[in-house]
């Protein structure tokens, strides 16, 4: 998720960076209480009246730039030496897009009263609109030079710096910018944008409160609120919220599915008949949602896709015609430039899979480099990741343009992103084309919903035989499973008792360690019936909070099962979280959004998981890796023999023990967590759609079959090549 855009007194707001969640388009200056704004406040040395000004002024402020510009070239007939009339005009070609003429008109104001701010304020939005960054700076510091205390130069310069990954040069000016104007509630709006951009969560709250008391219809404001209560996990704030946003705006779809998936992350189940009210439209009329927000609302991959794909048209806006090109080699270079993106480099479930992956790599075939945008985390993960690539980028205070400048020039040969549609994303910078190959891998289950993407990693259980057309990319299709495993991951030495856990020493321990938001009537509806088939058996949860666990309880007791038979589990170091899963006996799976590195946590554990394969990727990655472990008999057929297993394994504790033998011995020789094997096919699979590329074919669905001799530690560049086909 991320903020709506920054708001420019001038009138339009400039595009921000990430399109995680935007809500309405910005209102203009003039409808947030602010004193009249022209681009050139007038002065008496000016040859222009007052009173024309003025009019002039207010037409340009309702946004009707060509009767403005029409205006202005009239009266530089009267007074061709009006400072006034030359920067009015120039911003109107400014905001008509005629750029050259809007600078020669900026120029000739500058000219004219060179010791005023707003020509040179007015020159750095061209310039910015041209990509001229670096001279859009100069300009807003000639602005500043000159009026220090003038708000639109310290309010647009701001939201510039926020824009292109200075938030922390940001706070300062927007500060200034309060103190000269501290009932405006754009300013506030603004300031709260820059600290939340800094994570400053507790100062942007007050922020954008102060927004709303000074103005409670800026929607903005409340739809940036809602979301930043949302990251701070307080969900029932959050809603209140996104309530008051569909007051006003009933078919704020962002705001809805927002507000539905919060209502999902407290338990709280009503979201389920509130959806069915919205589902034909959420997402499709007009304002797109994230498709993150959506995958747990329904199993239906050919509506996630047209959703996906609605939302992608915000995320990867039409590109000019490229000017990028990229040399085909006549050979497959010595080493293959591979560029990892994420902000998840440091202890995050996507490093717990994808550490053994980096370790393993064939550093004489693969020139590994790693491009973070994340925090600065100095844990055991990110120096994992620093030893095992070429070169680890921190990029995270540049702009989405300095990043992309930034990955070209290191002339990389395929470009995978970890993120997709997940939390701090950056997504759209592949939008920029940074790399002739272009792959969606691991963070998010799904398409992109854009073309932008060349290849999506896969399996044939995930992504089975007709599923493609679920996809926009090209499926890349590894032979056993999509997810890497790191069978180097620690688990802790400790030795959990059901006391530690806060579990009964005797009786069945049914348990699910995914996310609240994963648990629908569902799954919950067959988990209370086993609750209630298997005496003195209990439910072991991972805790969403007082007011989740207190909505699951009283769910259990609607049920007819006593609410003290769930048993909620905190949040631990992975280590130790990995050791207490032992003191379960059965993982029972969610249905629409699977157990995915979850699911891999509790097999590396040792727990079993039964799971029961959907339609869309997420609802079936956990057959895809019990299918990898060798354990199909973990894979339920239907709802009815889901229930049934599960129900067998915790009243024949032989067929349970058994079970538990087979998934110790599979995780030591079965290909899930066997991350040589894993990697080789990986590596194949990169080296086949570089291949694709260079000898200038199209991107086809590709099948790759299990490397021989994956155990083997010393292999030929042949031996190590799988074979490929196209599917």
């Amino acid at each position: 998720m991320t903020i709506a855009t920054p708001m420019q007194l001038d009138a339009a707001p400039l595009p921000h960076v990430d399109q995680a969640f935007a809500t309405p388009s910005a209102p203009k200056a003039t409808e947030h209480s602010l004193p009249q704004l022209q681009i050139v406040p007038h002065s008496a040395a000016d040859s222009l009246p007052q009173d024309m000004a003025d009019r002039i002024a207010i037409v340009f402020a309702a946004g009707k730039f060509s009767e403005t510009a029409a205006v202005c070239a009239k009266l530089l007939n009267s007074f061709p030496t009006s400072a006034t009339l030359w920067t009015t005009l120039g911003m109107c070609h400014q905001k008509r897009g005629t750029l050259n003429e809007a600078l020669t008109c900026l120029n000739r104001a500058t000219e004219l009263a060179p010791q005023t701010a707003a020509p040179h304020i007015g020159m750095a939005d061209v310039y910015i609109k041209q990509r001229r960054f670096d001279v859009a700076d100069v300009h807003f510091e000639i602005a500043l030079r000159l009026e220090p205390k003038n708000v639109v130069a310290l309010n647009n310069f701001a939201n510039f710096k926020v824009n292109s990954g200075r938030p922390d040069q940001a706070v300062p000016l927007l500060e200034r910018a309060t103190v000269e104007m501290p009932d405006t509630a754009l300013l506030q709006y603004n300031l709260a944008n820059a600290l939340r951009s800094l994570s400053r969560h507790s100062e942007a709250r007050a922020q954008y409160e102060r927004a709303l008391d000074l103005k409670p219809d800026l929607h903005e404001a409340r739809g940036n609120l809602g979301q930043l209560l949302y990251l701070d996990q307080d969900y029932e704030a959050a809603i209140f919220q996104f309530d008051q946003l569909l007051l006003v705006n009933p078919t704020d779809d962002r705001a809805q599915a927002y507000r539905l998936h919060a209502k999902a992350m407290l338990n709280d189940f009503s979201w389920v008949a509130e959806y069915e009210q919205h589902r034909r439209h959420l997402g499709l009329r007009g304002s797109a949602v994230s498709p993150f927000t959506t995958l747990v609302m329904e199993d239906n991959p050919d509506l996630l896709r047209v959703r996906t794909q609605a939302y992608a048209s915000t995320v990867f806006p039409p590109q000019p015609e490229s000017t990028i090109s990229f040399l085909r080699p006549e050979a497959r270079p010595q080493r293959l430039k591979i560029g990892y993106f994420s902000s998840d480099f440091h202890n995050h479930a996507t490093m717990h899979l994808l550490g053994g992956l980096l370790r393993a790599h064939d550093q004489s075939r693969f020139d590994i480099h790693a491009f973070s945008y994340g925090p600065d985390r100095q844990d055991t993960q990110r120096a994992l990741v620093e030893a095992n690539v070429s070169r680890f980028y921190d990029l995270r205070n540049l702009s989405d343009h300095e990043l992309v400048e930034r990955a070209r020039a290191q002339e990389l040969d395929i470009a995978i992103d970890l993120k997709g549609y997940t939390g701090n994303n950056r997504c759209a910078i592949f939008g920029q084309r940074l790399a002739p190959v272009q792959i969606s891998y691991l963070g998010y289950p799904g398409t992109l919903g854009t073309p932008m993407m060349d290849y999506i990693i896969t399996d044939s259980v995930v992504s089975p035989a007709g599923s493609e057309r679920h996809f926009e990319e090209h499926l890349i299709r590894l032979p056993h499973s999509y997810q890497p495993n790191d069978n180097q991951r620690q688990i802790a030495p400790r030795q959990f008792t059901r006391a530690d856990c806060g579990l009964p020493e005797d009786g069945f321990v049914f348990c699910c360690f995914n996310n609240g938001y994963k648990i629908t009537p569902r799954e919950f509806d067959i988990w209370m019936r086993l609750l209630t088939a298997v005496e003195g058996s209990v439910l072991w949860l991972m805790s969403g909070g007082a007011a989740a666990e207190a909505n699951l309880r009283r769910e259990a007791e609607s049920r007819g099962v006593d609410s003290g038979r769930l048993h909620f589990a905190e949040r631990l170091p992975h280590g130790e979280h990995l050791a207490r899963q032992k003191v379960a006996d059965l993982f029972l799976d969610t249905f629409a959004v699977n157990a995915h590195t979850t699911c891999s946590d509790a097999l590396w554990a040792g727990l079993p998981v039964l799971t029961l394969p959907g339609q869309q990727f997420s609802a079936r990655v956990a057959a895809s890796l019990l299918s990898a472990l060798n354990l199909p008999e973990l894979i339920a057929k239907n709802e009815a023999d889901y229930e049934a297993r599960a129900l067998k394994l915790a009243q024949e504790p032989d067929a349970l023990l058994a079970l538990r033998t087979a998934v110790a011995r599979n995780r030591r020789t079965a290909p899930l967590f066997d991350t040589r094997r894993y990697t080789l096919s990986l590596e194949a699979a990169l080296d086949t759609a570089f291949e694709t590329w260079r000898l200038g074919q199209a991107p086809a669905h590709l099948t790759l079959s299990a490397p021989h001799g994956a155990k083997e530690q010393s292999q030929t560049t042949a031996e190590r090549k799988t074979s490929v086909a196209a599917a």
